[in-house]
């Protein structure tokens, strides 16, 4: 009897010790209630958006957590969560490449195959120098079509693609002019990716995207307040679109473009679509999300990142995988990382709104308010920066300091260490380096595809 008491003693003992290295092991996210104070400060200080949900997932070991604070609107007190629905724009993009996976992995498409196979009759696809447009073209920004089509009557302005039509959008094609080979040259195109939405829905049969969407991604994961229709359950979370921190605007309302910026989400929903994509949950969606998360062709030369079938990523295929989001009242951000094998979400209910600042420090692990740094020293860095094709001008204003493109657009840059600073709309980290006689006279910024390095000339 005295040998079972010790053996199941020793057996607790270890049950024991088990359980308190797992509760000690060191987490792999950033603390959640520092997260919290980053909100409080934006939301009620500086007054940047009405709300904001911030989610975060991590891999080996598997974490979660979701936090949120503001209001849904003025009339509205309710504190956004990871339950409540918000308009994720752009990142609707991911969802259409991973359509465009689903459709190649079933035979229904090729990358390849030229997007005229799948128009109706009598619809005409431009060329240039004999070169067309292929599936692939639109899945990448490299199709040679515009930002948006022209589009003159809008019944409403202030949504002006409420009561644009398929046939509108055909008819736009059909009358363009390519000023570039398509394949050549990264364009970033909303037109394309919704003309993209409409093809895949005519080739697969589909009633519309929404059904597409629910067919082949929201079913499969599970997500049930992922769509571009709003059920009356969902329509109860939204959030209130604002054009500022207290100016009510509108909802999106343009089906045409549903497979460009239509899906509406949650927090929850879109980590457990992160962790589909970092290969956390077994899914029968992970050839098609492994093809999507596949670089393709270069994107923006300014970050060296390349394209995949949506996403912003390395052309290695490791590290960074983004995509942003904006529309007339919410801006959204999600990435994952796939060296720190982390993921975040940053959802707000105000157009631009500072997603990426709060997003991509804690994807890297940045300090998420910036270390002081005496306004003399970063007097030195003030200048124009030479990189290869561009130029940039970096402008200090005290104990503040901003990075200005050529086309007079700014963004502060966010205190590392003294020499060390963040861009978090470009996704670079910039460090600034003296020469012999000790004056600043270079920098470099880590994108992500690679390093840019720049002279100061000016």
């Amino acid at each position: 009897m005295k040998r079972r008491f010790c053996i199941l003693l020793n057996l607790l003992l270890l049950l024991a010790l088990s359980a308190c290295g797992a509760a000690h092991e060191p987490s792999r996210l950033p603390n959640p209630d520092e997260v919290k104070a980053l909100l409080v400060e934006l939301v009620d200080v500086e007054r940047r958006a009405p709300g904001i949900v911030v989610g975060m997932i991590a891999a080996d070991p598997e974490e979660r957590w979701v936090v949120g604070y503001g209001r849904f609107s003025a009339t509205d007190e309710r504190v956004p969560d990871g339950d409540t629905v918000f308009e994720i724009a752009s990142i609707t993009k991911v969802f259409t490449g991973t359509l465009l996976a689903e459709a190649v992995l079933n035979g229904e498409v090729q990358l390849d195959d030229p997007i005229s196979t799948y128009l109706p009759e009598g619809v005409t696809v431009p060329e240039y120098e004999g070169r067309t447009i292929t599936l692939l073209d639109l899945a990448t920004h490299t199709s040679g079509l515009p930002r948006e089509p022209s589009w003159d009557s809008p019944r409403d302005p202030t949504n002006p693609y409420a009561d644009y039509t398929i046939d509108q959008m055909y008819d736009f094609l059909s009358g363009y002019h390519l000023t570039r080979a398509p394949g050549s040259e990264y364009l970033y195109s909303n037109y394309g990716f919704a003309l993209l939405g409409n093809l895949l829905v005519r080739q697969t049969g589909s009633a519309d995207y929404d059904a597409l969407l629910l067919e082949r991604i929201t079913s499969p994961l599970g997500i049930e307040s992922t769509s571009t229709d709003l059920t009356p359950d969902m329509r109860s979370r939204m959030a209130t679109p604002h054009r500022s921190y207290d100016v009510v605007t509108h909802n999106l309302d343009a089906p045409t473009f549903a497979g460009s910026g239509g899906i509406l989400s949650t927090a929850n929903d879109l980590l457990t679509f992160l962790a589909a994509n970092m290969g956390i949950t077994d899914t029968e969606l992970r050839p098609a999300l492994q093809l999507a998360n596949t670089p393709q062709r270069p994107g923006s030369r300014r970050t060296l990142a390349y394209i995949g079938l949506g996403w912003q990523l390395p052309g290695s295929g490791n590290g960074i995988h983004c995509h942003g989001g904006l529309l007339f009242g919410y801006t959204s951000f999600l990435a994952w990382d796939s060296e720190r094998k982390i993921g975040v979400v940053v959802l707000m209910n105000v157009f631009n709104g500072p997603a990426r600042r709060i997003g991509f420090p804690l994807l890297r692990d940045f300090p998420l308010t910036p270390v002081p740094v005496d306004p003399s020293v970063l007097a030195a860095y003030a200048g124009r920066y030479q990189f290869d094709g561009f130029d940039v001008t970096i402008r200090v204003d005290g104990a503040r300091i901003y990075s200005v493109e050529p086309n007079g657009r700014e963004a502060e840059l966010i205190a590392i260490s003294e020499d060390r600073f963040y861009l978090a709309e470009r996704y670079a980290e910039i460090t600034f380096y003296p020469n012999d006689r000790g004056e600043v006279d270079r920098m470099e910024k880590v994108v992500i595809g690679g390093t840019l390095k720049a002279k100061k000339v000016a």
